[in-house]
């Protein structure tokens, strides 16, 4: 649903009221941190006329920084070239025609190409072929193009995009969200949970990481234009990564997943050496891992197992522990050093042989299951959403620093270690209801009811209805809750999926996991360590394998 759509919702400066609040903001929260071109920048919009404010704002919303009048059309906004003249006073918007031949292609549609440049003879031409052609025309033949385009439009050239974004990412401390979010959130088509924040709390504590992240998005905008074919292109752009910054998990992790990438791009073209030396820059996985697999074709096996032993002593996580564990003995077994063969586990498997209907293997599953009790296709959204609801308002709890904007659909540090450790004392007591079924039920419920609807990283209220929640909360031991629960909030970040597919409630009592495989699939590898974790703590859980054929289902 788009906000122009719904626009008569809202009242007709909506846009601008949200402007306002984002940027106000900003630069009062980051006074001591932003530039004086940047507060320049906002106080020239402020001494604006309003009806110049409403165009610069539209405009900046928008696709570009070059436009036609004419080609605008803002029913609020009754004189454009008057608005658009009191912003070029201001320095926001110069009205004066592109001067170069590419921008002003590009604001004409192909028929007023052909139309204006008299090529009607090129008609059969697509769009870049011609932009193509009249751009490889002799120098005078191009001039003359550039000044019968110029003539014929009054033109604005918008200023400021690049503070604009910069406010946002203030803001949002990210460029994933935009100004959007104020409508969405208006119009009722997201609801964010009530939490408070800190008149002081804001996303960056230095210029320097506000630079950093800045930089970052830019690299990962530019990145999308770099070509994928050239090696010594690939590791040059590499080296304008922004370096990590102390302190701050969120950097280290976006950067380390840029390079990693364009480590994994290089090794594909055999730069081996530079991918290696991105590798080397990272500590976040899979970069270790991608070290040893490197070594280990080159038959550096003394390498390999030396840093396949620093991943076993000290792992980022339960994956790369596991690689860890595997590359280590293969390391070993290759230098003749003594190791303990490792259990390999195996999930409990059955075989389901069904007609094929045309609909996706898990709901046929479902369906066959369902005959003789409950089933219902859950995934990731049972064990996590009962756990947001039971933990809701310490999700929320004001943990300074977790919180610095009101669209925030999780506290900061939400994949972070930290997010436990900053509120172990609140988990702990709140655990304790885990003795009591009452207490724990009742503690869902309320929040159910109370929370209905609201954005909660744990929670898919798509798929948890109060059917579903009425019989896992029967059916389902409260052991078995505080396993799944420990082990979520050991590593939000890794352990919030890989849950099997069904949930089963059978006619005879009880319940069961069930994973779904259909010809040809099989178990990654967060699906494993659940599954190995259940085996652990006695809870049900098998893979089905479905394999088809034309008569009816047989078991």
């Amino acid at each position: 649903m788009s906000a122009e759509s719904d626009k008569s919702t809202l009242q007709d400066d909506y846009y601008v009221n949200n402007f306002h609040t984002l940027v106000s903001h900003v630069t009062s929260l980051y006074s001591d941190l932003l530039t004086n071109e940047e507060k320049l920048w906002y106080r020239a919009i402020g001494s604006s006329q309003e009806p110049a404010q409403r165009l610069y704002i539209r405009l900046l919303g928008r696709k570009g920084s070059i436009f036609r009048v004419s080609r605008l059309d803002y029913s609020d906004i009754e004189d454009l070239q008057l608005a658009a003249a009191e912003l070029s006073k201001h320095g926001l918007v110069c009205c004066e025609p592109p001067i170069s031949l590419a921008p002003l292609l590009a604001a004409f549609t192909k028929p007023e190409l052909l139309k204006l440049l008299d090529l009607n003879e090129l008609r059969s031409l697509s769009r870049p072929k011609l932009v193509q052609y009249i751009e490889d025309s002799d120098e005078s033949i191009k001039a003359r193009f550039t000044q019968l385009l110029q003539s014929q439009d009054h033109w604005i050239c918008v200023d400021g995009h690049a503070h604009w974004m910069l406010m946002q990412l203030c803001f949002f401390g990210n460029l994933y969200q935009d100004s959007s979010e104020f409508i969405v959130s208006q119009l009722g088509t997201l609801t964010y949970a009530d939490y408070s924040i800190e008149p002081s709390a804001r996303a960056f504590t230095s210029r320097a990481q506000i630079d950093a992240h800045w930089r970052y998005f830019e690299c990962q905008a530019v990145y999308e234009t770099v070509s994928q074919q050239c090696a010594n292109e690939l590791y040059n752009f590499s080296l304008t990564v922004p370096d990590p910054i102390s302190g701050d998990r969120t950097l280290l992790r976006r950067t380390d997943r840029l390079r990693i990438t364009i480590a994994r791009q290089l090794e594909r073209l055999g730069h081996y050496e530079n991918a290696m030396l991105l590798y080397e820059a990272c500590t976040t996985p899979p970069a270790r891992e991608r070290r040893i697999r490197r070594l280990i074709k080159e038959s550096s096996w003394d390498q390999a197992h030396k840093i396949a032993q620093s991943i076993v002593t000290n792992a980022y996580n339960e994956a790369e522990l596991l690689v860890g564990q595997r590359l280590s003995i293969q390391c070993k077994k290759t230098l003749g050093i003594p190791f303990k063969k490792p259990t390999v586990f195996k999930p409990v498997t059955t075989k389901l042989v069904l007609a094929h209907q045309g609909i996706r293997v898990e709901e046929q599953a479902r369906l066959f299951f369902a005959v003789n009790g409950e089933c219902f296709n859950t995934e990731n959204t049972l064990v996590n959403g009962v756990l947001g609801l039971f933990i809701w308002d310490i999700v929320f709890h004001p943990v300074p620093g977790a919180f610095f904007n009101p669209f925030q659909r999780a506290p900061a540090d939400f994949y972070q270690p930290e997010f436990y450790e900053q509120r172990q004392a609140l988990f702990e007591e709140r655990f304790k209801e885990l003795s009591c079924l009452q207490k724990f039920r009742s503690r869902i419920e309320c929040s159910f009811n109370q929370h209905y609807g609201k954005q909660n990283p744990l929670v898919r209220w798509q798929g948890l209805t109060v059917e579903l929640l009425e019989l896992a909360l029967e059916r389902i031991p409260l052991s078995h809750w505080q396993a799944m629960f420990d082990r979520i909030l050991l590593s939000t970040r890794d352990n919030t999926n890989g849950f099997p597919d069904l949930v089963y409630f059978p006619n005879s009592g009880g319940y069961e996991f069930i994973e779904i495989k259909g010809p040809g699939d099989t178990l990654q590898e967060n699906q494993r360590r659940w599954m190995k974790y259940f085996a652990q703590h006695a809870i049900a859980c098998r893979v089905v394998h479905i394999s088809y054929r034309a008569i009816a289902a047989t078991c």
